[in-house]
């Protein structure tokens, strides 16, 4: 198998062999087709294929077709590699892209842990490595090292431009006013409502709440269910009629209404308890405020990255080198 890969790979790799080292350039940085092959890493993805869809695999690797397929999979990371070393050299362009030392210590760590996880030393790890195509160590160490660069690289770009937001105590105090609403807790009743068909029941009910039955108790021995026993906003209509909240509203603590018929049925209602409601002070909720207000700009801050990184693309010199012979 591993003769048969290499001679698949020695086919794919046999035009790019024949022309430079280098197969772009990005703004004089210059891409080798170590870098790309090393990115796109045809072995692994052919290994993996093997393995999971023989069908397919046979379909790449023996007819032209599957060659154009696979030449094109690589033209297309090629297209992300230089949009990616682009986002980095647009970090440079504004004196934030990440230092190679911080970069690789990252790198280091991360090849550390593996090595402690897996329980093996760096020879064992590049055999390991190898059987699984992903190439050698130091491979793997490179494109580890190119997509923490990547990484990063959005994270500085992104705080640079959040630095640049400014949110003022009147932004703060104007969207508190409108969305005051929002940090205000409605008074709400600590209830007990049982509705029913028949009036004799639901008597019955008032009465055996009355000598202190509990709710459980009630609703089992009239085989009640969909009651209500616990906190309810005021005036939600969606749980008690308007009509019955005109009685609970007016109500004290503890007290249980008389029966009441509305459209059809009747209800049975005790206030246990009334938590009074409250809107929050501006200085309660402003750091909450800011932190919504940052939340609704960060859209903004994502598209105007979007738009400086478009314009520096834009400006940009990349040179293809790299002409396929079999994908035009």
């Amino acid at each position: 198998m591993k003769r048969f890969l290499s001679l698949i790979l020695l086919m794919l790799s046999i035009a790019l062999f024949a022309q430079s080292d280098i197969v772009a350039v990005v703004n004089g940085k210059n891409i080798t087709m170590d870098e790309w092959n090393r990115e796109a890493n045809i072995q692994k993805l052919l290994i993996e294929l093997k393995t999971s869809n023989d069908t397919f695999y046979q379909i790449l690797t023996t007819t032209q077709e599957g060659l154009v397929v696979l030449e094109k999979y690589k033209l297309k990371i090629l297209d992300i590699y230089i949009r990616k070393l682009l986002f980095i050299q647009f970090s440079e362009s504004m004196k934030v892209a990440p230092k190679d030392d911080e970069v690789k210590a990252d790198v280091d760590k991360e090849v550390k842990n593996m090595l402690s996880d897996l329980k093996m030393t760096e020879d064992e790890l590049n055999e390991y490595l190898i059987q699984l195509g992903m190439g050698s160590l130091n491979d793997y160490k490179e494109r580890l090292y190119f997509q923490r660069r990547y990484t990063l690289a959005l994270a500085n770009v992104y705080t640079e431009y959040l630095k640049n937001v400014k949110i003022t105590d009147d932004e703060m105090k104007a969207y508190y006013d409108k969305n005051k609403s929002k940090y205000t807790i409605p008074t709400q009743y600590d209830l007990t409502v049982f509705k029913v068909k028949d009036k004799s029941i639901a008597d019955s009910v008032r009465l055996d709440l009355s000598k202190g039955a509990s709710v459980e108790d009630v609703a089992k021995r009239y085989n009640l269910s969909g009651y209500i026993n616990g906190l309810v906003n005021q005036n939600d209509t969606s749980k008690i009629p308007q009509s019955i909240w005109v009685y609970v509203t007016n109500a004290p603590r503890g007290a249980l209404l008389p029966v009441q018929q509305v459209s059809g049925e009747w209800y049975v209602v005790k206030v246990k308890d009334i938590k009074i409601g409250m809107t929050k002070t501006f200085d309660e909720v402003k750091e909450d405020i800011r932190k919504e207000i940052l939340s609704q700009k960060q859209a903004n801050i994502n598209d105007l990255i979007a738009k400086d990184f478009d314009n520096f693309v834009k400006n940009s010199k990349i040179e293809i080198k790299y002409k396929s012979t079999i994908v035009k």
